[in-house]
């Protein structure tokens, strides 16, 4: 089980990334509210060229899990159709439920790599439909040689307004914490287009 779980982290603790000082978004709460000791605490995201492992794989790393999903339900929270680690739900749940925080939110798909900016942007604009504010951010990056691309789908909203959204979204999203080094990372908006002041 240990030997799956760092195998788990590594591939999913890669590369991802989200927004930075971004217009429209100065009254969301600008200290961090997320504990620098949280257990674990890595951003999801990863390149395309990164494989998810398979089931297989998944029970010869010691598990007794049939597939992910039984092993990402063993170590995440759900709530509605969301899930995060367990830590992390806590944690957002202990924040004050009525001011506003960035939140990364992936689809399965996204997680494993298997995304466009097309798929970033549609779930972005259902959340933006929902009344959250929300953004897409692009990064490019060199892997082995070859030059990649990511994306990051980020949306502000109160926790109070999150859980709200838990029924309403159709399908399970995993949600965490907008990390400071995903932050610095995705350099540029592609989604809503960011008008350049002249």
């Amino acid at each position: 089980m240990k030997k799956m779980t760092a195998i788990m982290e590594c591939i999913f603790a890669v590369l991802l990334a989200a927004c930075g000082n971004q217009p429209g978004v100065a009254d969301v709460v600008s200290a961090e509210p997320w504990p620098s000791h949280a257990p674990d605490a890595t951003p999801y995201v990863r390149l395309q060229s990164e494989a998810a492992p398979s089931p297989e794989e998944e029970s010869e790393g010691g598990g007794d899990f049939e597939n992910m999903e039984d092993y990402l339900r063993s170590i995440y929270a759900e709530e509605g159709s969301f899930y995060a680690k367990d830590w992390e739900m806590q944690m957002f749940r202990e924040l004050p439920q009525d001011e506003p925080y960035n939140f990364v939110v992936h689809t399965d798909a996204m997680l494993r790599g298997e995304d466009t900016a097309e798929d970033h942007i549609r779930l972005a604009k259902q959340f933006a439909d929902l009344g959250c504010e929300a953004r897409v951010k692009e990064m490019h990056a060199v892997y082995e040689g070859v030059e990649e691309v990511g994306w990051v789908t980020i949306i502000t909203t109160t926790p109070a307004h999150l859980w709200e959204l838990s029924d309403e979204m159709g399908q399970p999203l995993h949600i965490e914490q907008l990390y400071p080094q995903v932050d610095a990372r995705f350099e540029s908006q592609i989604w809503p287009e960011v008008q350049e002041s002249s």
